[in-house]
């Protein structure tokens, strides 16, 4: 186009329009590249799809760094998103105390070996941490909200255990980068508290359209780590519960990884590579690796349960499985591909068994048919068992929603 003067027109520029970037937004924003409202404790999309909401960078971070970055869980915002002091917060505080002493510490261990833990030891060692605090407070609150219903607390019990999930997370984040031989024990704890917590909040997010649960997998990964290095701090102490927990969990693990390839032949189906499933599918020799021990540990679970049934010693091997979950299989979940959902079906078939346990519940089933109605059609012959079992469970194992306490599990020592 020409002026009338037969000159070409200068360009017009066009003003830029002003956009700040979320150096500290929630993690997810960040890794969909998509601008974060940092609004704690859950930002506005993560509250919209219905997902944990984990920040991982504030201003506390770019001060503290001198631990590796392998101890470090997602941090949240600075003190004065904590609710203010005052008759309220006392109020609600010792009400989830009573709460969390009365029923939520019985009833969230996983077996007998680790009851006494989270009852009494528990609340005894919070008078000296506030992450661990925080973190009674978090489950007390998820407790309320499973059993009673969100409105029993005046701001929503929902809200009120995301409230302190964050707090908890950024205090234990201090303690970590601090952690010696005398708070071990604390550290520990807090992160078994804080692991039960992720898995509870998997219940209310939105599966509509499904998204694998990868950012529950990384989070709760990351505490294998914090028992790494408590045990090399605490070493052979036999009075340490650090120590205790560590060594009665030693034959699930191999130095906080999943143990080598073993029998897999029960689900050697799922390593089926036939053309219709592999055309277009990420494949290596650390990918096969990763989905073999995946397997392994998934079979010997299939096994115990055979020998024992639902006992304490399955439930706590398979709330072990995300601590040891490797690393590419986590990436191929948070990627979506069909075979690890495949995988991460059978192992929520079998945690679908404790549906009658408040902190179970329907979470387990509903990862299985979130999974199913997202898979192609040439996968979906893979998912007749998962399918099948969580059937049988719901039928034979009804939800307890009048309980208020979870059945005791049979216990079976570990053997040495």
């Amino acid at each position: 186009m020409e002026t009338e003067s037969g000159g070409i027109p200068p360009r017009r520029r066009v003003p830029k329009l002003g956009h700040k970037k979320s150096m500290f937004g929630c993690q997810r924003c960040r890794a969909r590249r998509v601008k974060c409202n940092e609004e704690k404790p859950i930002c506005h999309n993560c509250k919209r799809h219905g997902l944990p909401c984990n920040y991982d960078r504030d201003t506390f971070a770019k001060k503290v760094s001198t631990k590796p970055a392998a101890t470090q869980l997602f941090v949240d915002g600075p003190e004065q998103n904590d609710p203010p002091e005052g008759r309220s917060r006392r109020m609600l505080e010792a009400k989830l105390m009573h709460q969390y002493v009365t029923e939520t510490g019985m009833t969230i261990a996983a077996d007998e070996h680790s009851s006494d833990y989270y009852s009494q030891l528990i609340p005894k060692l919070s008078f000296h941490s506030d992450a661990l605090l925080y973190s009674m407070y978090c489950l007390a609150a998820l407790n309320i909200a499973r059993v009673y219903g969100d409105n029993e607390l005046e701001d929503g019990a929902e809200n009120v255990a995301n409230r302190y999930f964050s707090m908890a997370v950024r205090e234990h984040n201090k303690e970590i980068f601090q952690v010696n031989k005398n708070t071990t024990d604390i550290v520990c704890l807090t992160s078994c508290l804080m692991r039960a917590a992720t898995l509870i909040q998997l219940h209310n997010r939105n599966r509509e359209p499904y998204t694998p649960p990868w950012q529950w997998l990384a989070l709760t990964r990351t505490s294998t780590a914090t028992f790494v290095e408590a045990y090399q701090l605490i070493g052979p102490d036999p009075n340490s519960v650090a120590f205790q927990l560590i060594r009665a969990n030693s034959h699930l693990h191999d130095k906080g990884n999943l143990p080598q390839r073993g029998d897999i032949q029960r689900l050697q189906h799922l390593m089926d590579r036939s053309k219709k499933l592999s055309v277009g599918e990420d494949w290596d020799s650390e990918i096969q690796d990763g989905y073999e021990r995946t397997l392994t540990y998934i079979c010997n679970a299939m096994k115990l349960m055979e020998a024992e049934g639902s006992s304490g010693n399955l439930l706590r091997m398979l709330l072990m499985f995300p601590m040891l979950a490797d690393e590419r299989y986590v990436k191929l979940v948070k990627e979506a591909s069909p075979r690890a959902l495949v995988i991460l079906a059978h192992f929520f078939a079998l945690l679908a068994r404790y549906n009658d346990v408040w902190w179970v519940g329907n979470v387990a089933a509903d990862e299985v048919h979130g999974i199913a109605n997202t898979l192609p059609e040439e996968w979906q012959y893979l998912l007749l068992w998962p399918l099948e079992k969580i059937k049988q469970w719901a039928t034979d194992f009804p939800k307890r929603t009048h309980s208020k306490i979870s059945p005791a599990r049979p216990f079976k020592a570990v053997q040495k």
